[in-house]
């Protein structure tokens, strides 16, 4: 096996997947690159069954929303955390009976500091308002307690810079000899990865990321090395040797590198599958011994230093007045009218009482912990919270604004971009991309369309208002759009693409934003692969600012899976996962679902006709303004089944009979050589 140590390492541990060819949505990770080797020998000093205690801080860095956790998800995360560590974990039922007599015991304890730097009594969680939603690489120098007394967990938004990660870890070298500036010794993790999880993110399973992280923080690297394939390895002699990193939940056993009979040890802390659950005693060895030599640890668990931070004996809290805080929210900051908004407060000094006010909410007044509250009204609302302990209170106020819920697209089924006050309120989420601008420069039919006329690097996303599925058949549904390209034949090429996405309405949440799959669930992408590449939607090479001419547009039809149903918004995600400026314009138009047969999708203005009463019960009414030359009309039901057909002349209103009719969603269609139109109605009796 070789020996190495690697000095700096980002992973993503939560959204593993094969890499494609062409771009990778749910990255892995990427190494930093000082390679050292040495010959490992465990240290004596630590092989005993005493427990090595490590002072911790966690920094939260918020600007006050989703990402600002209680200190009740500080301590369920370091909870999972020490049960990982002294091998208490429960979800152990699925260790493959082979790697059992290697299962190894670390018997490291992390407990958050009592005293800081300055010797200010604190409850080890430091809350700092900033911009900076996480940036690696200067965490430390803005905002790091002294390394080497304690460990330094930042607690983000997302991981700027690397904005799919789950995850970035120092990895400490086993012996002394660093390589790597002071700022880099950190670990740092998104709030919706710690823990049981954040607003259902992980539940009902607990999330093992600090645990893979804290471990290469103390040496560890993964169970495949460095790098893929069968050259590489961890340097630990009973972890199998591994070609790659493990996903979802393989079965044992997993045969790489011809590890057989037992195979990959895919459970490990330190692979990525779901399952993973265990050390072995060789990693332990490397984890103690680190802790042992590493000049960044020796320090971290002596007696003096335990006193120092406090964590040596039982202080009380501290004796201060509560600070008053809170998050709120998802990850995007979207909140919608009529949909639940979750509080929860993250006040400081053990407060014991909560009292909000929620200005125009439903309820008003609550005194949980947690609350959940509907507002009926867009526009600012203000919410305040007093917390109190036995030394005082503190208040809090903040104005969160609340956005109307998309609207509904009406039975054309079509986002065209021709209505001014819609085009105001399409949703949009970047990452570091541009965005998207509503122009009149181009447009596949009408006046407007919409462009993104360029974008360096990371994610682009804008999503349509609601298409309510449950107007068109069930089978056979496809989206189309029409789209336009135009690409330089010279620069970097494009590493990524446009991911089409769905999600429901309002939520908001960082895998439906981004559109990762999770934990084995189906992707929300509409399309084969990680995205539609750039020059499958090519259709223009220039060097200009691209404009397109009516004759450079392409159709793209992607099917809609039978499963869908009810209201969803479909979303368009460019990105590039490397800089390039080989994108000289975006542009979509006319985005339709379309049923297997029946199109919803025709323009309805062309001929003014009304149906009525809508709901209707016995009897159905077709009114139409000016006549009609000879039409096909037809009602069909929400399958596409066509219940009542007639053609004639209309002059003025058809009645229809409808007493016969099941109750549910119908179609009333006219057509004929020069018009189509579709419109909606429900039958309740």
């Amino acid at each position: 096996m070789k020996n190495f140590t690697i000095n700096l390492i980002i992973l993503n541990f939560l959204f593993a997947s094969s890499v494609s060819a062409q771009n990778n949505w749910n990255q892995n990770c990427g190494v930093s690159v000082q390679v050292r080797t040495s010959q490992f020998q465990p240290d004596t000093i630590v092989n005993g069954d005493s427990v090595i205690v490590v002072p911790t801080v966690f920094h939260i860095l918020t600007q006050g929303g989703a990402e600002n956790i209680s200190k009740s998800h500080v301590y369920r995360a370091l909870q999972i955390l020490n049960q990982d560590f002294n091998r208490q974990n429960s979800d152990t039922f699925d260790i493959p009976s082979p790697f059992h007599p290697v299962r190894g015991n670390p018997r490291i304890e992390f407990r958050l500091a009592r005293i800081d730097p300055q010797g200010n009594c604190t409850d080890g969680i430091d809350r700092i308002y900033t911009p900076q939603e996480g940036i690696y690489g200067n965490l430390y120098d803005n905002f790091g307690w002294n390394h080497t007394k304690y460990l330094n967990i930042y607690i983000v938004k997302w991981i700027e810079n690397e904005p799919l990660r789950s995850g970035l870890a120092y990895l400490a070298s086993i012996d002394s000899g660093q390589t790597q500036p002071d700022n880099s010794d950190f670990i740092e993790a998104p709030y919706y990865v710690i823990g049981d999880g954040f607003n259902g993110f992980l539940a009902p399973q607990r999330s093992h990321l600090l645990t893979h992280e804290t471990a290469h923080n103390l040496g560890l690297n993964h169970v495949w090395g460095a790098l893929s394939g069968c050259t590489d390895d961890d340097d630990v002699t009973d972890t199998p040797l591994q070609d790659d990193a493990s996903t979802s939940y393989p079965v044992f056993p997993e045969i790489s590198c011809n590890n057989g009979p037992n195979g990959d040890m895919f459970n490990n802390f330190e692979d990525y599958a779901e399952n993973i659950n265990m050390f072995t005693e060789g990693q332990v060895d490397r984890m103690r011994t680190c802790l042992a030599r590493n000049e960044w640890r020796t320090s971290l668990w002596t007696p003096s230093n335990l006193t120092a931070t406090g964590v040596d004996s039982t202080l009380v809290p501290c004796q201060n007045i509560p600070i008053a805080d809170f998050g709120y929210g998802n990850f995007s900051g979207l909140l919608c009218t009529d949909k639940p908004v979750q509080f929860y407060e993250a006040a400081s000094s053990n407060a014991n009482s909560w009292n909000w006010e929620f200005v125009g909410g439903n309820p008003a007044l609550s005194t949980d912990t947690f609350p959940s509250v509907i507002f009926a009204d867009s526009g600012l609302h203000r919410v305040t919270l007093i917390v109190s302990n036995s030394f005082g209170l503190d208040t809090v106020e903040k104005l969160i604004r609340i956005l109307p819920a998309p609207a509904n697209y009406n039975a054309s089924m079509t986002e065209s971009f021709e209505d001014t006050i819609l085009n105001e309120q399409i949703t949009q989420w970047n990452a570091l991309g541009k965005r998207w601008s509503i122009t009149n420069l181009a447009a596949d039919s009408g006046n407007y369309s919409i462009r993104l006329d360029s974008s360096l690097k990371f994610f682009s996303t804008f999503f349509t208002h609601t298409f309510d599925l449950n107007q068109v058949t069930s089978t056979g549904r496809t989206l189309e759009f029409r789209v336009a390209l135009g690409l330089s034949p010279v620069g970097a090429a494009i590493n990524g693409g446009l991911r089409v996405t769905w999600k429901r309405p309002c939520e908001n949440e960082r895998d439906q934003m981004i559109g990762n799959n999770y934990r084995g669930a189906a992707t929300s992408a509409l399309h084969p692969g990680e995205a539609l590449v750039p020059d499958s939607l090519r259709t223009a090479v220039t060097n200009a600012v691209f404009i397109p001419t009516a004759n450079q547009w392409k159709t793209i039809s992607l099917t809609i899976p039978d499963s869908i149903s009810g209201e969803v918004q479909i979303g368009f995600d460019w990105g590039s996962f490397t800089p390039t400026n080989k994108l000289k314009g975006l542009y979509i138009d006319n985005i339709k679902v379309k049923s297997g047969s029946v199109a919803i999708e025709e323009n309805n203005s062309a001929l003014n006709w009304k149906i009525f009463p809508n709901p209707a019960s016995d009897e159905l009414i077709i009114s139409l303004e000016n006549k009609l030359k000879e039409s096909n009309i037809a009602i069909l039901d929400i399958t596409v089944k066509l219940i009542f057909s007639t053609v004639e002349k209309v002059n003025s209103q058809l009645k229809v009979n409808t007493s016969g009719f099941p109750n549910g969603i119908y179609f009333v269609q006219i057509q004929n050589d020069q018009f189509t139109g579709i419109k909606k109605v429900v039958i309740a009796k």
